[in-house]
């Protein structure tokens, strides 16, 4: 299949896409194209989206995605941590408050 053939079997608004990335999904065989919707329906977003771009004519997306992965897991990890401190206060705060209202009904 040819590049203009795909384009020209989806839907326009996707034409875009197929022409950026296309090329690179055709260099794929029959075997790599269901690994890789594989990965996608078990959640490995990240190595499929790799997979993609190991296949692309230009070397540097992929360690500049490496670079930008590594910043959002970063990031990522962060905010967990923030997110783990506000349901630690919470559940603090609701213990205590759970005691008040304990203390408030005598039981």
């Amino acid at each position: 299949m040819t590049l203009d053939e795909l384009i020209a079997r989806v839907p326009e608004n996707l034409r875009p896409v197929v022409a950026e990335y296309g090329p690179a999904m055709l260099k794929m065989t029959g075997e790599q194209i269901w690994a890789w919707i594989d990965k996608l329906a078990r959640g490995r977003t990240d190595d499929a989206y790799r997979d993609i771009l190991a296949e692309m004519d230009n070397s540097n997306l992929l360690s500049e995605w490496d670079s930008l992965s590594a910043g959002w897991a970063e990031a990522n990890a962060d905010n967990a941590a923030r997110i783990d401190l506000q349901h630690t206060a919470a559940t603090t705060l609701l213990k205590a408050l759970l005691a008040v209202a304990i203390a408030m009904l005598d039981l």
